[in-house]
């Protein structure tokens, strides 16, 4: 397969010689198909996947279901600006790093080009525990002790020479990541997505032309980064900016699988393997899917590079400011509910990723649900994979700015790539797209009636509040929170315990609260109604506190709703 027949092989450099690496499972793979105990009125998880479809499908199906709550446009038009960020350059907190120069947007000028710190410059390593481990760093060795750098430029210049004279075939591309590797891979899904999935000109395209420049962000690799980016670490309040075009170059890498093996490297037993050798692997049918968002991602970046900014953020809520649930007299927040809007649709809003705790969940493996599919189709999402190690209670991470290029349809196992999505969100003083997203995990509840114990529930009002409290001191920071069911589906959450504590977690966080509920118009209805209900009565987070403690001892006998609506009446 590729521009022209496989001919003889000729090696051009020497080869890598590594230890082969033993892949430590570190994230679940989101499937939605685990067993589910809840109230008897909560949809199957065929039912469910068959309503997250029926959403996720075609927008032309959708665009007539009704929402209920406060008007969607009352929320959306606050904030119709992104938040005003201090410069770059007044910026002078070590935690807070730039990878760039500082670079100030301007909307007259769009294709000014973000340039790396210390532009022209060498590249300087720092091979220590706090940076990212780079392809190009002097520590990145062979078992002989000789650095894989060079080794690597010249397997991948050879691959770009093949590209440039229309003779690469797949055997070529996997003997490149083979070699600069030092391992066989099994690329199943690549072989498949390129050889039967790809239409004949899409084949030659990808193989001659896209292929040929995603070597090129290789081997720019230590020209667009000029010393690595730090790790996003547990514990430790960070974020990390770059450009778009960096994030090309690291995806890039991990295209090739050139990522030091993390299993045998210290410091990195929390972190995901950022290599794509997982999603290459015989799998079902979806992961041909996502990995087919992923090449048309490098095919639209390798066309015309974005010039935009990106910024990845930890962020951790310390103990002394963890709320006092049972003492918060705060009102309700404004709620809208939505059973037509996907959340990665609703704009100007802080976008819930429902995240695994290794963020990205099953992006690179068989995963399909909402985190996957969120990275597959934003894939400079997966930079965070190489940075950020585990969250932990108390911790969330923010992924702002990054670009949706695919159109998708399905869910879950029906899950398909649909076509190109030009991203047109407007961009804030930094340069970056007016998209906040927060990852926070849930907790994976194997028997699902103890997510009703008080140490849980504490345990995801803590997490939904650390992830929904405003970044920023101005007002301008309290836009909206578009949110659903999270940690429901795979993690064997309850619906209505998940609504309730993100609505008291966005309430004390003093933002709205747009809910999808994904095709589900029963949730969607009883939601309103119990939340009308409560607004007549006051009802504050401190009362629901306590009410979520009382229905612990009677989950069994009634739905978490009719309970509150009782409790109400006779209050």
């Amino acid at each position: 397969m590729g521009c022209c027949p496989t001919g003889p092989y000729t090696r051009p450099v020497e080869s890598i010689k590594r230890p082969r690496p033993h892949h430590k499972r570190m994230a679940t793979d989101g499937n939605s198909n685990q067993r589910r105990v809840s109230p008897s009125d909560e949809p199957t998880d065929d039912e469910q996947v068959d309503m997250y479809s029926m959403c996720y499908d075609n927008d032309d199906e959708i665009n007539g279901k009704p929402d209920k709550g406060t008007p969607f446009d009352a929320i959306i038009n606050a904030y119709r600006n992104p938040a005003q960020m201090d410069d770059m350059i007044a910026i002078k907190k070590e935690n807070i790093v730039f990878m760039i120069e500082p670079f100030k947007y301007d909307e007259s000028h769009p294709d000014n080009e973000p340039r790396p710190i210390r532009f022209g410059s060498q590249y300087n390593d720092r091979g220590d525990s706090h940076n990212l481990s780079m392809p190009c760093s002097l520590n990145n060795v062979s078992r002989d002790r000789k650095p894989i750098w060079p080794i690597i430029c010249g397997w991948i210049n050879h691959l770009k020479e093949k590209c440039d004279k229309q003779e690469a075939t797949f055997e070529d591309l996997q003997k490149t990541i083979d070699t600069c590797t030092g391992v066989h891979h099994d690329l199943d899904c690549l072989r498949e997505l390129l050889s039967h999935n790809y239409l004949p000109d899409e084949r030659t395209r990808f193989m001659c032309t896209t292929l040929s420049r995603m070597c090129d962000l290789v081997l720019n690799l230590n020209k667009v980064f000029t010393q690595p980016p730090p790790l996003l670490r547990t514990h430790m309040d960070g974020a990390v900016t770059m450009s778009q075009q960096q994030a090309a170059s690291l995806l890039a890498c991990s295209f090739f699988c050139l990522f030091p093996n993390r299993t045998q490297w210290k410091g990195y037993e929390n972190y995901q393997n950022p290599n794509f050798d997982t999603l290459y692997t015989r799998g079902p049918k979806e992961k041909v899917e996502k990995l087919r968002c992923v090449l048309h991602y490098f095919l639209r970046v390798t066309e015309k590079m974005p010039m935009g900014v990106i910024t990845f953020k930890r962020y951790v809520l310390k103990p002394k400011n963890y709320p006092n649930w049972p003492e918060l007299k705060t009102e309700l927040c404004t709620l809208h509910l939505t059973t037509s809007k996907r959340i990665e649709d609703i704009q100007n809003t802080l976008q819930v990723d429902f995240a695994n705790e290794y963020i990205g969940g099953g992006v690179l493996g068989n995963g399909c649900v909402q985190e996957e599919i969120r990275f597959s189709i934003c894939p400079e999402m997966l930079v965070s994979l190489l940075l950020c190690e585990k969250m932990e209670k108390n911790e969330c991470i923010f992924l702002i700015g990054c670009e949706r290029f695919s159109s998708y349809k399905g869910y879950a196992h029906t899950f398909k790539f649909d076509r190109d999505y030009l991203d047109e969100t407007p961009k804030d003083n930094w340069g970056r797209k007016w998209c906040h997203v927060v990852a926070m995990d849930a907790i994976y509840f194997r028997n699902p009636s103890s997510q009703f114990q008080k140490k849980n529930v504490e345990r995801e009002l803590l997490k939904a509040y650390t992830s929904f409290l405003p970044q920023g001191k101005s007002s301008d920071y309290r836009f909206g929170i578009a949110t659903g069911n999270w940690g429901c589906g795979a993690f064997n959450g309850d619906r209505q315990l998940k609504a309730i504590i993100q609505l008291m977690a966005a309430s004390y966080a003093q933002r709205p609260l747009i809910y999808a509920a994904f095709g589900d118009k029963k949730l969607a209805q009883s939601f309103c109604d119990i939340y009308n209900e409560m607004k007549i009565h006051h009802t504050t987070v401190a009362d629901l506190f306590h009410y979520l403690l009382k229905y612990a001892d009677r989950f069994d006998k009634s739905t978490l709703f009719e309970f509150i609506l009782t409790k109400l009446k006779s209050s």
